[in-house]
This record gives structure tokens, C-alpha cells and sequence, in this order.
């Protein structure tokens, strides 16, 4: 992976984005998170419901 062009804002959440090139071609993604959907990875969420001990 390459990065191609200096951080952008992306226009949907305004976090800065960055276009790589990979072996099968180029995208934009996410600086920080590597990936080109917005909001966080779903691995960072909490999980909700209530404990039992």
C-alpha cells in the first residue's frame, strides 16, 4: 500500500482521508482507521446489555 495524495477532508464526516494504491487499485480510506467507511471499526464499540456475576 502507497498513499498517492496529501489528507482531504472527507465530505460525509470530515475526518481526513488519504488515496492509496493497492495491488488490485486505488481508494480512498479513513486516516488512522485504514478503511474507507465512515464511523469507527466495528472491533471499537462497546458492548451493551447488562452484566451477570
Amino acid at each position: 500500500m502507497s498513499i498517492d495524495s496529501a489528507p482531504q477532508t472527507c465530505p460525509r464526516c470530515r475526518r481526513p482521508t488519504v488515496l492509496v494504491s493497492q495491488t488490485w487499485g486505488r481508494q480512498w480510506v479513513h486516516v488512522g482507521t485504514w478503511r474507507p467507511d465512515c464511523g469507527n471499526p466495528p472491533w471499537t464499540a462497546h458492548a451493551t446489555g447488562t452484566r451477570t456475576r
